[in-house]
């Protein structure tokens, strides 16, 4: 019974690790040189680029990278800090060739976090209608990619997010307020690399998986908006604590965004 026991286990941990995941929901035919993701077919012509972010992206950017091979332009994923020092005796979880940053110590939005979120940012923003941007998202995302939209400071969104953490804010509510106030979060990357082809290949740590809300929902349609945040705020009791910069930048937030505008944007949610 004992050995039954952990011939299970193991089967049940195997099939959730990234590699096992990922080849049920992607396909690569090298002879018509087709990427397959959940029924719908890319042409490759070493036109792909790789960003990721969240603590188990490093694993899938390393499948992918030996899936796709020379097709792979450029890459960048964000991890924890120290999570390379963590995986190096087990090199199947490393990249070969993309670039790699660490950040985000504590799960909090760092400065090291914040250099990979600019550097992943001026990535996606350079892509053209005929390139594929892979977009590798796992729990953890949001701290790694930090993009406060001026004028608020890494250093005043660091302080909002102890503040509802403290008040005992959810993740969804932490990341309702993180769609609102960043650059790339609510959409926004996905918007950023317009007019390129987006795949997002995401791991869901949030129950029920709600596509806007893990990792903020960078590349998807947010229906969430500043009342929102603003009545959070409220009900909190943070309202007088909340920095000023957070409030100016609510009060002139207009961004409406519809499900019918997203064509170029597929998002999959890997299932284990």
């Amino acid at each position: 019974m004992e050995g039954d026991a952990r011939q299970i286990f193991q089967a049940a941990v195997e099939s959730v690790m990234p590699r096992p995941m990922l080849e049920r929901e992607v396909t690569y035919r090298k002879e018509t040189r087709t990427l397959c993701v959940g029924g719908k077919e890319y042409q490759l012509q070493k036109n792909v680029f790789v960003v990721g972010f969240g603590k188990a992206v490093s694993g899938m950017a390393r499948v992918v990278e030996e899936m796709l091979g020379d097709h792979i332009v450029k890459g960048i994923i964000s991890i924890p800090m120290g999570a390379t020092e963590q995986f190096k005796q087990l090199k199947k979880y490393l990249p070969n060739a993309l670039s790699l940053y660490e950040g985000a110590k504590d799960n909090l939005p760092d400065e090291d976090s914040l250099k990979a979120a600019e550097e992943i940012h001026k990535l996606v923003s350079a892509l053209g209608k005929d390139d594929i941007l892979i977009v590798l998202i796992t729990g953890g995302g949001s701290a790694l990619l930090p993009t406060p939209c001026p004028p608020i400071t890494l250093e005043e969104e660091r302080q909002l997010t102890c503040l509802l953490s403290e008040k005992g804010a959810t993740i969804q509510e932490l990341n309702l307020v993180r769609s609102n106030i960043e650059v790339l979060k609510g959409g926004g990357l996905a918007l950023k690399a317009r007019p390129a082809s987006v795949i997002s290949l995401i791991l869901s740590d949030v129950i029920g998986d709600p596509l806007e809300f893990i990792a903020s929902g960078p590349t998807s349609v947010s229906t969430t908006n500043a009342s929102q945040c603003k009545h959070l705020f409220n009900r909190f009791g943070i309202t007088d604590q909340v920095p000023e910069s957070v409030f100016e930048y609510l009060e002139v937030k207009k961004m409406s965004i519809t499900a019918d505008n997203w064509p170029w944007v597929q998002n999959l949610i890997a299932d284990n």
